[in-house]
């Protein structure tokens, strides 16, 4: 059986790719399957939108967390504004901006296990899908309509296999350390479990159950 963490990754990388999944008669996958293809095939922007404090989908200061998980595998996406993490959105051409965007992908690779802190009791190990920089020239090439690229995103994609299921447990974001990141919007889909709130600058710890 495909798990949802392969639509995750599947529809991050074709978001009009068709997908097919076997619940095998189980009325619990199919309720979590239900609510998965709602999560998924709303853009991130529009999903955001439906807070009580939305946000645009490209907002200085401001980011996007959704974190997804079947059982003991989960999908960590996030998507920030460049500006809120590397403090520029130009393309680092300079020694100086080249520097700061490979740090700052280092400390995503390095430090997002304690950005998004699960219990040490669940065995959680993260493996990083992708960090980047992405413009708009760079979204836009492919519909043969290439702009000048005036601003950009900072996408971050991890993978997370725990030995225990995390529903019943505890995390914590901490996304402090990035300080012009003002507002982040998060998401978390723990099988049948759901829960959205929106954090400003402090860390938070949240009940998945």
């Amino acid at each position: 059986m495909k798990s949802v963490i392969q639509f995750c990754y599947a529809f991050d990388n074709l978001y009009a790719t068709m997908l097919h999944i076997n619940c095998g008669g189980c009325m619990r996958k199919i309720l979590l399957l239900s609510i998965v293809l709602s999560f998924l095939v709303t853009p991130l922007s529009v999903f955001a939108s439906k807070k009580k404090h939305h946000h645009e989908a490209h907002a200085h200061g401001v980011g996007i967390l959704n974190v997804v998980f079947e059982r003991n595998q989960g999908r960590i996406e996030f998507k920030a504004a460049s500006e809120a993490v590397l403090g520029f959105e130009h393309e680092a051409k300079t020694e100086n901006d080249k520097k700061k965007l490979k740090d700052t992908i280092v400390n995503f690779e390095t430090n997002m296990s304690s950005m998004i802190k699960f219990n040490e009791s669940l065995g959680c190990v993260f493996l990083k899908d992708k960090i980047e920089m992405i413009s708009d020239k760079e979204e836009n090439k492919n519909k043969s309509k290439v702009r000048r690229a005036e601003h950009s995103d900072f996408i971050v994609h991890f993978n997370v296999n725990c030995k225990k299921e995390v529903k019943g447990s505890t995390v914590t974001v901490d996304f402090s350390s990035w300080k012009n990141l003002n507002d982040l919007d998060v998401t978390f889909l723990i099988d049948d479990i759901q829960k959205s709130i929106e954090i400003k600058k402090k860390p938070i710890t949240l009940d998945l159950k």
